[in-house]
């Protein structure tokens, strides 16, 4: 049973992948840098049931969504150089679980729109 999962140095991340990803039944920690996401991830409702821990550094992808009911079990948030990112993924306050959120190195760009609200 995969617990933690670390992608390094990768490339071409399809939605079905993240698909896969996400029902891992077992996954605690994920940490994902250098790499590329699908422009728009999208965490499904009922995804990643178990994790814990979430770590994008150096991460391509602009948007993220966060359906109710994903991710219900994370605690930790750490992004990382993720500069296409725009905002903070959209159903985040969805998830009550969250006690730690760290975000560094970011565009002022993403800043701005922090400290407004998104």
């Amino acid at each position: 049973n995969l617990t933690k999962l670390t992608l390094r140095s990768f490339g071409g991340v399809k939605d079905d992948d993240i698909k896969v990803l996400e029902k891992l039944p077992s996954l605690r920690m994920l940490f994902a840098c250098f790499g590329e996401f699908p422009a728009s991830l999208v965490c499904s409702e009922g995804g990643f049931p178990f994790l814990e821990f979430l770590s994008l550094a150096l991460v391509e992808f602009k948007e993220w969504k966060v359906e109710k009911g994903a991710m219900p079990s994370l605690c930790r948030l750490h992004i990382e150089h993720c500069l296409y990112l725009k905002a903070l993924p959209d159903g985040l306050q969805h998830i009550t679980t969250l006690k730690e959120l760290t975000i560094t190195s970011m565009l002022p760009e993403f800043y701005r729109r922090l400290r407004e609200g998104g």
